[in-house]
């Protein structure tokens, strides 16, 4: 079974990515960026569940394909 995550690496990956963290409610810290979807990370004794690491790599892979596909249009269209 894969081990918990600390909350600190989560927190700097969605930060690289623009997202800041808006709120805490109870346990779950939610973060936001413009032109992005509401990411809610549950947070217990400093640790993140692996799903939800993986939840977040995703959304940072896509984040990035989305980018280059952004620069190469832009670049095409020059």
């Amino acid at each position: 079974m894969p081990s918990p995550v600390r909350f600190a690496k989560v927190r700097k990956q969605l930060e690289g990515v623009g997202y800041r963290l808006v709120r805490v409610s109870s346990s779950h810290h939610i973060f936001d960026r413009p032109g992005g979807p509401l990411v809610s990370i549950p947070v217990h004794n400093n640790l993140v569940k692996p799903f939800y690491a993986k939840q977040v790599a995703k959304i940072i892979a896509a984040d990035k394909a989305k980018g280059e596909t952004k620069k190469r249009q832009t670049e095409e269209g020059k």
